[in-house]
Parts: C-alpha cells; sequence; structure tokens
C-alpha cells in the first residue's frame, strides 16, 4: 500500500473524528461538509484501488453515503430523513454490487452470517412495524442492509475488518431506525455516527488491505 494512499486514508479518518469531538457544539457552519469529506475520499481511494466496475460501485456506494451525512446533518438528522433513507439504500445497493464483483467464485460464510441475521430479523418484526408511513421503505432498507453484511462476509478469508465494518454499519442504522421509530436514546446521534463512521473506515481500510495482499505476489514476481 503506498504511502499516499495511507495518508489520504489517515487523512479522512481524522477528519472523521474531527467531526464525532465536535457533535456537543452543533450547530456550527458547515458542518455537513466535515462529515461528507472523508466518504468523498473513501470514494477517491476505492476508485483508485480497484480499477473497473467493482471500483466504480464502490465509489458510488461511498458518494452516496456522503449524501446521506448531508441530508441526516444539514437536515437536522430528521427534516430530511425520506431523501437520507434513499441516498443510503443506494450506499447499500452500490456496496453489494461492488462486493459480489470482488467475491466471484467464493462461498457464502454462512456460519460467520447466522448472528446479523438473527439480528435482522429481530429489527424487521420490531422495527417495521413501528416505522409508521415508512413501513414499506424502512423493510426494503433492512433487506438491502442485510444482503449488504452477507456480501461482505464472503470476501475475506476470515472475519478481518471488512466484516467488523459491515457489522458496525448494521448497528449504526439500526440505531437510527430504533431512535427514531421506537425509543429516543442520550447521546444516539454521538453513538450512531460513532459506529457508522468506525463502519465505513472499517470497509474501506479491509478493502484496501485486501487490494494490497492481492497485488503483492505481482510486486514480488516484478522485483525477483
Amino acid at each position: 500500500m503506498s504511502t499516499n494512499v495511507v495518508r489520504l486514508y489517515a487523512f479522512a479518518v481524522l477528519l472523521g473524528i474531527a467531526y464525532i469531538l465536535m457533535i456537543p457544539m452543533q450547530p456550527y457552519p458547515f458542518s455537513w461538509l466535515l462529515k461528507m469529506l472523508p466518504m468523498w475520499i473513501f470514494a477517491g481511494l476505492m476508485w483508485r484501488a480497484f480499477p473497473g466496475a467493482a471500483g466504480r460501485w464502490l465509489a458510488l456506494g461511498y458518494l452516496a453515503a456522503s449524501a446521506g451525512d448531508f441530508f441526516l446533518d444539514y437536515g437536522n438528522r430528521d427534516g430530511l430523513f425520506r431523501q437520507a433513507l434513499i441516498s443510503f439504500l443506494v450506499n447499500q445497493l452500490a456496496f453489494i454490487v461492488a462486493f459480489l464483483l470482488l467475491s466471484r467464485g467464493r462461498n457464502w460464510r454462512w456460519l460467520w452470517s447466522v448472528p446479523v441475521i438473527a439480528y435482522s430479523l429481530l429489527l424487521a418484526v420490531w422495527m417495521v412495524p413501528a416505522a409508521k408511513g415508512l413501513e414499506i421503505a424502512v423493510g426494503v432498507y433492512l433487506a438491502c442492509l442485510l444482503g449488504m453484511a452477507l456480501c461482505a462476509a464472503r470476501i475475506e478469508n476470515k472475519p478481518g475488518p471488512l466484516w467488523a465494518g459491515a457489522i458496525l454499519f448494521v448497528l449504526a442504522d439500526s440505531l437510527i431506525g430504533f431512535n427514531k421509530f421506537v425509543q429516543p436514546f442520550d447521546h444516539a446521534v454521538l453513538v450512531i455516527v460513532s459506529c457508522y463512521f468506525t463502519g465505513q473506515s472499517l470497509i474501506a481500510w479491509g478493502l484496501l488491505r485486501l487490494r494490497n495482499l492481492a497485488q503483492e505476489p505481482a510486486r514480488n514476481v516484478a522485483g525477483s
């Protein structure tokens, strides 16, 4: 992995940490921009690291996530909730396509997936009926969220940062639904954003790490 890639990734993580630390200071000007910037950097890193369709889908996923971040922050996390839900749905669908492309020929990791399947079914039974007026949209979104996690499990040989990131993403989005539709809880934004950003960062790091490992044999041959 090149030094520039590591530096850009670290810069994105620092921006995300800065946003999280400044949550108690909100509202402040351009907080939405600070929240979007890490996703833009991750999109660029994915575009460069994965040439071809997989890289384009990953970049689209992170750009869609940045749009969702904008709608949640600029819309005071409620006024533009439908737009945010659509944006993150695109995020999930783009990740599903990219993960399927990257895991072609690999088996489904059902053993790893049992906990997230059980958790998603519990969410569907509990949360969908509570989402008055958004039952279908929330149900579809939960299905896509589960699909993203299942597809992420196929890529790594054993559970690693990519899988951990996907699980944290599931947790973060489920907490958004819980806070909005079931029961608001203290410090919800801080907890949700921390889980969400950590999840997105781990997904990006896991993908970059796997790309680097895949390129090592070619570099070793070239250097021999």
